[in-house]
């Protein structure tokens, strides 16, 4: 063969060699660096593969059908679809015709549209949807809209239809002096529970016959004043003698009395005005004076009693001289009937003096001889007396005193609530419990002062019960006959106990059962 058909040959193979070697795209030329003169033995490094995006995290499919045990208004919706289950509970769920209402013997008939009553299924299928979508059981309770104005005021109308009120009654003993006021209670509808029974009801899909539950009434009748003094006169008949009683009800000041114009001795009950005069004139008191006030109010102390009076009319020493204590006497009468306008209640002569008033013969007064005040008449001496009605006016006034008002305050700069509080509390401390206290139950407080004579007992004070404070006044007079000298305690303070427990027990009833 000739050598330039040879060269013209492998010319031709160089040619087709290179024709097949790969082309390299624009955009990797555009990558690789060009070499340079300096660096043309330099090798282009290996690309980095671009990783591909990621597949997005696969979601769980919303549940179309309800779950097994799944409930609608109490309408099985297992396997069905919301808008299969929207028809059952439709189809099933009825608003009842009426409701029949019955609390004790009263009963009523209540129409839906009386309290625009009506299942609100479109909520109730809302709420199931909710839960469907977000995979949760579904348990969906039957409830009932309606208007609770409405039917409160329907029911206010039922519940003064139910059942017997409380009753009065009086309990008497044919053993022992007693006389109670007593009652049963009776039942009374409790709307707030009646709502919830109902709708409770409505929920249960027993919308029948609601039989409304009725509680025991809680509060006791009160008695009226009027039916206090009917037993009070009844009571006072079957002791012998004279009763003054009378009771102020210190939230409304209204007051009943009974023989209560009648004047009595006045014995130890006039010191509760010793121990006010002394507040009166004296502006602090010494620790002989404060133990004077102990003595007087918790034992009844007569020379106690005398030793204030002197004190208070600028008697001095430890042991003031009895002309002081007729002078102090004399102050006090004149604070009681002319400053504070109480009639026929008065002390003109000191206490235990009847030996001083033989040997020294000192000048006093006293007040009107023979009866006064008004029948029956009492056995009343003519120095020291009380009426009833004015002694419940001399404690509401120390009353109003502790309560920052009233005449005590107006009158007297030397008074203020405080000081007169501390005279109720005083007369807290009173150790008698065997008349006004003895027919009050244990813990009631009682700030009161008793007296006793040989044919008179007393009780005066103020009675904090449970329902309701009162100022209760009582003096019980028997004449000494048949050559008696005194009564004794166990024939006399029952009978002032017996009127305490009456006037208590009309506040507080004995309850039956």
């Amino acid at each position: 063969m000739h050598r330039p058909r040879l060269a013209a040959i492998a010319l031709l193979c160089l040619i087709l060699v290179a024709g097949c070697t790969p082309a390299v795209p624009p955009s990797a030329r555009a990558q690789s660096p060009e070499p340079s003169a300096t660096a043309s033995n330099a090798t282009v490094p290996n690309a980095t593969p671009i990783p591909a995006p990621s597949s997005p995290p696969a979601t769980a499919t919303p549940a179309t059908n309800f779950a097994p045990d799944a409930t609608i208004a109490g309408v099985a919706v297992a396997g069905l679809t919301l808008d299969q289950a929207a028809a059952r509970v439709r189809q099933a769920l009825v608003v009842p015709t009426t409701l029949d209402l019955r609390a004790g013997p009263a009963r009523l008939n209540v129409a839906p549209a009386e309290i625009t009553l009506v299942a609100p299924v479109d909520a109730l299928l809302a709420e199931a949807g909710a839960a469907l979508a977000a995979g949760k059981p579904v348990s969906i309770p039957l409830r009932f809209s309606f208007d609770e104005v409405a039917l409160r005021k329907r029911l206010t109308a039922l519940a003064a239809e139910v059942g017997p009120p409380a009753t009065l009654t009086v309990l008497t003993s044919t053993n022992v002096l007693s006389r109670s006021f007593a009652y049963t209670p009776g039942v009374s509808l409790d709307l707030d529970a009646a709502m919830k029974q109902i709708g409770a009801a409505l929920a249960a899909s027993q919308p029948g016959t609601i039989t409304l539950d009725l509680t025991q009434a809680t509060a006791a009748p009160r008695v009226s004043l009027a039916q206090l003094r009917d037993e009070i006169s009844a009571l006072a008949k079957k002791v012998p003698g004279v009763v003054g009683f009378h009771l102020t009800d210190l939230a409304t000041g209204e007051s009943v009395g009974f023989n209560d114009r009648s004047v009595f001795a006045g014995a130890s009950t006039i010191k509760v005005a010793i121990m006010l005069n002394a507040y009166i004139n004296l502006a602090k008191f010494t620790p002989a004076q404060s133990r004077w006030i102990s003595e007087m109010i918790r034992n009844s102390d007569n020379i106690a009693a005398n030793n204030l009076l002197a004190a208070a009319a600028g008697g001095k020493g430890a042991t003031p001289p009895t002309e002081y204590a007729f002078k102090g006497a004399e102050q006090l009468s004149a604070l009681l009937q002319k400053d504070l306008g109480l009639r026929h209640t008065y002390l003109y002569v000191p206490f235990e003096t009847t030996d001083y008033i033989t040997i020294y013969k000192p000048k006093f007064r006293c007040g009107p001889k023979g009866p006064v005040g008004e029948k029956p008449y009492t056995q009343m001496g003519a120095c020291l007396r009380a009426e009833p009605a004015s002694m419940a006016s001399l404690y509401q006034m120390i009353d109003q005193c502790a309560n920052g008002t009233g005449l005590l305050l107006d009158k007297f700069k030397s008074l203020n609530a405080p000081r007169c509080q501390e005279m109720l509390d005083w007369l807290a401390k009173n150790d008698d419990t065997s008349r006004m206290v003895a027919g009050i139950p244990k813990g009631v407080r009682v700030e009161h002062k008793s007296g006793w004579i040989e044919d008179l007992q007393a009780d005066n004070g103020i009675v904090r019960s449970p329902n309701g404070a009162y100022i209760l006044s009582i003096y019980y007079y028997r004449a000494l006959t048949g050559g008696r000298v005194f009564w004794a305690d166990e024939e006399m303070a029952p009978v002032v106990a017996a009127f305490s427990r009456l006037a208590y027990t009309a506040y507080n009833p004995v309850k039956l059962r």
